[in-house]
C-alpha cells in the first residue's frame, strides 16, 4: 500500500484541494473511490476506512476542502458544500490525467456534509458527474441551497445512518432512500450516533465492511 498527498489546486476557482491518496499494492489502475469528509473534518480522520479499501484493492482519493476542513484556518463555511461536488470532479479530472484509478470503475462516498457532496456528485440531475458508477453516503442528505432536490438520477446507492444521530436526522436518509431509484439500500445502525465511520467510532469497522461490500458489488461485479 502506498500513501501520499497530491498538492492539487483548481486555480480557476481559487480552490486548493490537497488530496490524500492511498494506492493498493497491485498498482495505480485499480477501481477508484473518491471520498468527501464532513464539516470541520479531514481525510486524516478516516484512515481505518481508507486502509480497508486499499487492502481490498481500491485506489482511494480524499481531498481536503478549502472551507469545511479543520486542516485549514477559519472561516469554516457550511454553505461552501455547494462548491464541493465541482471540487470532486476537478480532483477526478486530475487523477484521470495522471492515470490514477480505472476511469470505468469510479465510486464516490462521503460522511455527513461529505455525504451530501457524494450524493450530489452521483445523483443530482444538474451537478452529477457521469463517470461515477456507485454512490455511498454515511449520515448525509441533500438539503443545502442548490443541492436540495428529490429528483435523483438512477445509480446504485447505499445509505448508512445511525438511528440516534442528533446532527443529521435519520429521517433525512429515509427521505433520500424513498426518493432514490433501485438499486438502493438503507442500512440503519440502531442506537448509533452521528460519527459512525471516523477512526475513533466503535462502528467504524462495521461501516467500512458495509461500504467495501457495496463497492465490491458495483465496481467489481
Amino acid at each position: 500500500m502506498e500513501s501520499f498527498v497530491l498538492a492539487l489546486e483548481d486555480v480557476a476557482r481559487g480552490r486548493p484541494l490537497p488530496t490524500t491518496l492511498l494506492l493498493p499494492a497491485h498498482g495505480r489502475h485499480a477501481p477508484l473511490i473518491l471520498f468527501a469528509h464532513g464539516f470541520w473534518g479531514a481525510p486524516r480522520k478516516f484512515r481505518r476506512l481508507f486502509e480497508r479499501w486499499a487492502r481490498a484493492g481500491y485506489a482511494v482519493a480524499a481531498p481536503s476542502f478549502p472551507h469545511t476542513s479543520d486542516d485549514n484556518p477559519p472561516p469554516y463555511l457550511m454553505e461552501d458544500v455547494v462548491e464541493q461536488p465541482r471540487d470532486l470532479s476537478f480532483v477526478l479530472d486530475e487523477l484521470v490525467a495522471r492515470e490514477i484509478g480505472d476511469p470505468q470503475r469510479i465510486g464516490v462516498a462521503g460522511f455527513s456534509l461529505g455525504g451530501e457532496t457524494a450524493l450530489a456528485l452521483g445523483l443530482h440531475p444538474r451537478l452529477a458527474d457521469d463517470r461515477v458508477r456507485a454512490v455511498a453516503a454515511v449520515a448525509g442528505c441533500l438539503f443545502h441551497g442548490e443541492l436540495a432536490t428529490t429528483d435523483l438520477r438512477s445509480l446504485p446507492l447505499l445509505l448508512v445512518h445511525g438511528s440516534a444521530d442528533d446532527t443529521v436526522a435519520y429521517a433525512e436518509s429515509v427521505a433520500a432512500y424513498e426518493a432514490a431509484h433501485e438499486p438502493k439500500e438503507l442500512v440503519t445502525l440502531e442506537g448509533a450516533p452521528h460519527d459512525v465511520c471516523q477512526d475513533e467510532s466503535p462502528h467504524a469497522a462495521h461501516v467500512a465492511e458495509l461500504l467495501t461490500a457495496f463497492f465490491d458489488r458495483w465496481l467489481r461485479g
